[in-house]
């Protein structure tokens, strides 16, 4: 049985259809596939850029730390600077100090002879006297 001529338009008619829906599948598909990598790189590109951001601060605040360090240490440094210098200050009294101690002791020690010559002088004298 050969297909009659109503019966083959039919299925040209039918294999149509089938071709037109299946191109009308595959361009909506293209439609939908588009919007959503679109939607996709969107939402990766805001998660970059809050990235970004975060980097940013963090590299900025990484950098105010350091400057934050550096001037304590600088500040550390001018106490330090002082004090060695309020140390040598103070090196150099405390041998003015032993100088003079040296010299004084220096003066009593002559005293102490010079009185003690003179109490054996009066000792001898007051025994020539006798």
């Amino acid at each position: 049985m050969e297909p009659t001529e109503s019966a083959r338009t039919h299925r040209q008619v039918l294999l149509w259809l089938v071709v037109a829906l299946i191109v009308v599948l595959a361009g909506g598909m293209f439609v939908w596939m588009s919007n959503r990598i679109d939607a996709l790189q969107a939402a990766t590109a805001i998660r970059q850029d809050s990235g970004v951001e975060q980097t940013k601060r963090a590299v900025a605040a990484l950098e105010q730390t350091v400057k934050d360090i550096q001037s304590s240490q600088q500040s550390l440094v001018d106490r330090i600077a002082e004090v060695q210098r309020k140390i040598a200050s103070e090196g150099s009294n405390r041998k003015l100090m032993s100088d003079q101690l040296g010299a004084l002791s220096a003066r009593v020690d002559g005293l102490a002879s010079a009185n003690a010559e003179s109490a054996a002088t009066a000792r001898q004298n007051s025994r020539t006297k006798r």
